[in-house]
């Protein structure tokens, strides 16, 4: 990628303003919210955001993908950034929401300004047109993490104060609980440097720098519920209540810090979550062994680890999972996530998958016993050099030579074994043994020739020569693949 300049030349000119090409006097504007050089306190406003750039990236070793919409306070995180931080930059990331005419004249300011510093930039625009700020957001976080994934980065935004204490309101308007109110202060892979600064303390730095943004007309709108906290409750609140906004904060400090408790406390406890992110494994014991109003906690910061957001309803529904789910049985919440109760080594565990986590029924794979497919949908075969316990059913000596099938199991499957010379249903097992309604569907079975000879972790079949001793079998197990 282009090499970023720490400081490249910016414009002196003031901005632009509001979808127009009008030209206005940005250090007067700032000047009238207070002096643009220093805050009341005496710190520069550079000092300012430096400083909270630094204490925001000391601990984050991953480069960034700069979320900037083209206003104020995030060209403020893109010259900052290019100026204090530039190697830390993987791309600058735009996006065009579609709505009109300056949605696109903003992404091409960051575009262009980004480009001038030497950056490489990714912008989209949207294809379908969203009516609400909600569809909105969907639409530029999917593609902000897309974008992330792809350079292998975090994503930074420029989130402020001003942020936080609305999205604190909005959701205590909507009854949210603690892990609501935390807010954007909340335990998250998204790196805000902004958070602990104003919007005012963020024009004044770009006032004085004449840095160019452009405002959006929403920002002064109150047709949404943002824009109405924004002008019309906060302002009333304040007046009835002074000191509103700071006990605000307050609060989603104490529910980040509860947050960042209870993630300690699963992070503690012996979780496994799969590299994809799509399924996680919790101990049954951890949810058993507190009370309902701790697993009502629980739940949806176990959820959340794999995308999942729970509402009240569906945690309620986990809740009650907790004791009355049976082994094998499964729940399915609201937006398609499941969680599902199963035995692995170390005994009972709740599985947790997050909507498209399941496999997709695999192929049936034809060959010789000398090579089976390393993988097979969610399961792997391995090639073992010495040979297994006589007992353990994960894996089975194969002759060399032999034509091999691997596939799963079909209704109507039937399996000769030592106790059922005459056959008997592959389903017959799954359900003996528990295996989960799930994953059944998966499954894998072995054939040798046309017979039915292994079903992995459940039995041999008399197809199966794993006898031990013989010289010409090829020993494999069988293991699922954790995502």
């Amino acid at each position: 990628m282009p090499t970023p300049v720490p400081a490249a030349p910016v414009p002196t000119a003031p901005v632009l303003v509001a979808g127009s090409n009008d030209r206005v006097d940005l250090a007067a504007a700032g000047s009238a919210a207070g002096s643009a050089d220093e805050l009341a306190d005496g710190v520069a406003p550079g000092e300012l955001l430096r400083a909270s750039l630094e204490v925001a990236l000391a601990a984050l070793p991953d480069p960034l993908v700069l979320a900037v919409s083209g206003g104020c306070d995030s060209m403020a995180l893109l010259y900052a950034m290019a100026r204090w931080a530039p190697g830390r930059i993987a791309a600058v990331a735009t996006f065009d929401h579609g709505t009109g005419a300056f949605a696109t004249e903003a992404a091409s300011l960051v575009a262009a300004q980004a480009r001038k510093l030497g950056l490489t930039v990714v912008r989209e625009r949207s294809r379908t047109l969203g009516h609400s700020e909600a569809a909105w957001r969907d639409a530029r976080w999917q593609f902000l993490r897309r974008i992330a994934r792809g350079f292998q980065a975090r994503i930074a935004t420029a989130h402020t104060r001003d942020d936080q204490l609305e999205t604190i309101v909005m959701r205590a308007l909507r009854g949210s609980g603690a892990r609501g109110l935390a807010a954007l202060a909340a335990p998250s892979s998204v790196v805000r440097p902004w958070l602990g600064v104003s919007r005012t303390e963020l024009a004044r730095w770009v006032a004085g720098e004449g840095l160019p943004f452009l405002d959006d007309p929403m920002n002064s709108s109150s047709r949404y519920l943002r824009g109405r906290v924004r002008h019309q409750l906060l302002p009333a609140l304040e007046a009835a209540s002074p000191g509103f906004r700071d006990a605000m904060l307050a609060v989603g400090e104490r529910a980040a810090a509860w947050r960042r408790d209870v993630d300690a406390l699963l992070d503690a406890s012996g979780l496994t979550l799969s590299h994809r992110g799509t399924r996680l494994i919790v101990l049954a014991r951890l949810l058993e062994q507190t009370t309902p109003d701790g697993r009502a906690v629980l739940w949806p910061a176990l959820c959340a680890r794999v995308g999942v957001t729970l509402d009240a309803h569906g945690t309620r529904a986990a809740v009650r999972f907790s004791t009355n789910g049976r082994l094998g049985a499964h729940i399915t919440l609201a937006g398609g996530a499941t969680i599902l109760r199963r035995r692995d080594g170390r005994g009972d565990v709740f599985e947790v998958r997050c909507p498209g986590g399941s496999d997709a029924t695999p192929p049936c794979w034809h060959g010789g016993a000398e090579a089976l497919p390393a993988r097979f949908g969610g399961w792997r075969f391995r090639r073992l050099g010495v040979e297994p316990l006589a007992s353990d059913t994960w894996s089975i000596g194969l002759p060399e030579g032999a034509a091999v099938v691997v596939r799963t199991w079909k209704r109507g499957d039937r399996i000769r074994t030592a106790g059922a010379p005459a056959g008997r249903r592959v389903t017959r097992y799954l359900s003996e043994l528990q295996v989960p309604v799930l994953d059944r569907s998966s499954w894998p079975v072995v054939l040798i020739g046309d017979e039915l000879a292994w079903i992995p972790g459940i039995c041999r079949g008399l197809a199966a020569p794993s006898r031990p001793g013989r010289p010409d079998l090829i020993w494999y197990r069988c293991e699922r693949e954790f995502d």
